[in-house]
């Protein structure tokens, strides 16, 4: 297991905000955060995933499909798996096998 100790969190509350816009939002602000400094660690706390729309999944699955910056780590809080855009789960599960 990899360590990360962050300099940052975004606590992200899907419940509040589960639109692709709201989702468009929050990876504006990672950009940002990670772009401030080249060694700063942030962590996205991303809480009740599973309320994000269809769209809004869509656009953070093609975020984290790209390459981005190492120093920004995804954490999906769900209470419900099932409501977890498939593809999404599969590009998690694929990745922790290769790690």
């Amino acid at each position: 297991m990899t360590s990360f100790i962050c300099d940052r969190i975004i606590d992200f509350e899907a419940k509040n905000a589960y639109e692709a816009e709201d989702i468009e939002k929050l990876i504006e602000q990672v950009k940002i955060s990670v772009a401030e400094s080249e060694n700063s660690k942030v962590v996205i706390l991303l809480r009740n995933a599973h309320y994000l729309t269809t769209r809004a999944f869509v656009i953070l699955y093609n975020y984290i499909q790209k390459p981005f910056s190492t120093n920004a780590v995804f954490v999906l809080v769900s209470t419900d798996k099932s409501r977890i855009f498939p593809p999404l789960l599969d590009l998690v599960e694929h990745r922790q096998q290769v790690a």
